[in-house]
């Protein structure tokens, strides 16, 4: 962190754009934690999603289909910060006993996940041309997991062709043609499943979608 940080400030960065949800998660929750702020974070869909809206870039293609969107994890309920402290000085929060029971004070932060980037991926599917957005049952922060994360994949490969496996299902059940995520891990996770299952389904990365229908000049 402390690497990065004095890198960016030494060559005058004040904003970080990054395709990778892990990456995103770890730049605007953990940096924020340890109190390594102070730098505006954005996703690759935050940055596209703006730029289509000022009509920087332009969807004319139409992409007759109909997909489902799967929620990143790191994207999503993982993505936000913590509270801001100051500069340097962490948000580590030690508990202390008070008669016999453990309490934080200051109070320690919940992150219920709701403050993740869930409307503005589905802002851009809606705006391609020919492109039908059918919603799984679990979206947006109670989203299922694609089970690669975390060390998952590594440790338990199995189980996270299983988990994955599942959330294909669920995408199939409501008639999705393709799964599109914005996390590489969720989609090579998702597309291992296809090549080695009988589970078959498309499976995107946002910005595949938007280089489909996007005008070139």
């Amino acid at each position: 962190m402390d690497h990065n940080v004095e890198a960016w400030r030494n060559a005058g960065v004040k904003t970080i754009v990054t395709p990778c949800s892990d990456c995103y998660a770890a730049f605007k929750a953990w940096y924020s934690r340890f109190g390594r702020g102070g730098f505006q974070i954005l996703h690759s869909v935050e940055y596209l999603e703006r730029l289509i809206r000022e009509g920087k870039i332009k969807l004319v293609k139409e992409v007759p289909i109909r997909v489902s969107y799967h929620d990143p994890c790191h994207l999503g309920r993982l993505s936000e910060p913590y509270p801001y402290v100051s500069p340097g000085k962490p948000y580590i929060v030690s508990p202390k006993k008070v008669l016999g029971i453990l309490i934080h004070d200051p109070p320690k932060p919940w992150r219920k996940g709701a403050g993740g980037v869930y409307e503005l991926p589905r802002n851009i599917i809606k705006s391609i041309p020919g492109v039908k957005l059918i919603e799984m049952h679990r979206i947006k922060w109670y989203a299922w997991c694609c089970g690669a994360g975390g060390g998952v994949k590594e440790a338990y490969p199995d189980f996270a062709l299983w988990t994955a496996k599942q959330r294909i299902l669920e995408a199939k059940a409501v008639g999705a043609e393709a799964l599109v995520t914005a996390c590489g891990w969720c989609e090579r996770n998702f597309k291992d499943v296809v090549n080695t299952t009988d589970e078959k389904i498309d499976v995107y990365d946002i910005v595949e979608l938007i280089q489909k229908s996007m005008e070139v000049k």
